[in-house]
């Protein structure tokens, strides 16, 4: 699954299930509702990835784990079975996977950048964010998204995974503290471009 693919799942799943926005104001009990959401839409994309035959039959071949390495939501691909005899014999437990899509979400509107940067960090083809921006300024997020990628290009490890896909998906937060300020989720999903090295907006699925 690439951004754009978890994009529009993603979005899909948010509007057929619209007793998420009952929760949407609560932060912790929406979390506790969307992580899910997040492992069900990675478990389904475990046919996009290129597996063997005998690894499709085991149900560990594709797995996603929440809080690795304080990541919300992890997608990887095992290849266990190709070493088992061969670690076996050397009384070794058979560890071999790929981590295909690590997925972040943070409810602070002023802290989704630090999910950024840790998963600049991270070896993966497909990094996500999940993060909000004041429901009456959503016409700054990409000045918000063009401070991130000036931010990104001086990490080094980001120079490193030049064949990443880095996806940010913004959400409408509150203003201040009036929780009647937005009626809708506002999700909108920007997607970082190596050429021009700017995050582009995805248009709508």
């Amino acid at each position: 699954m690439n951004a754009h693919g978890f994009y529009k799942e993603f979005m899909r799943r948010i509007c057929d299930t619209p007793e998420l926005m009952k929760e949407y104001k609560n932060s912790s009990e929406y979390t506790k509702l969307i992580i899910p959401l997040i492992n069900e839409i990675i478990k389904e994309s475990r046919n996009d990835y290129k597996l063997e035959e005998h690894e499709l039959e085991q149900q560990s071949c594709f797995g996603v784990q929440n809080e690795y390495f304080r990541i919300d939501a992890c997608g990887w691909v095992s290849h266990f079975k190709s070493i088992e005899s061969q670690a076996e014999k050397l009384g070794l437990k058979p560890h071999l996977w790929d981590l295909k899509i690590a997925v972040e979400h943070e409810n602070d509107k002023s802290d989704w950048l630090d999910e950024v940067m840790k998963l600049i960090h991270v070896k993966c083809p497909t990094k996500v964010v999940i993060g909000y921006s004041d429901a009456d300024d959503r016409e700054n997020d990409l000045f918000k998204l063009a401070f991130v990628a000036r931010c990104m290009k001086q990490v080094q490890a980001f120079r490193e995974g030049w064949n990443e896909e880095y996806l940010v998906i913004l959400g409408n937060a509150k203003i201040k503290e009036d929780i009647t300020s937005y009626k809708q989720f506002g999700y909108r999903g920007y997607i970082y471009n190596w050429e021009t090295e700017q995050f582009d907006t995805i248009k709508e699925c």
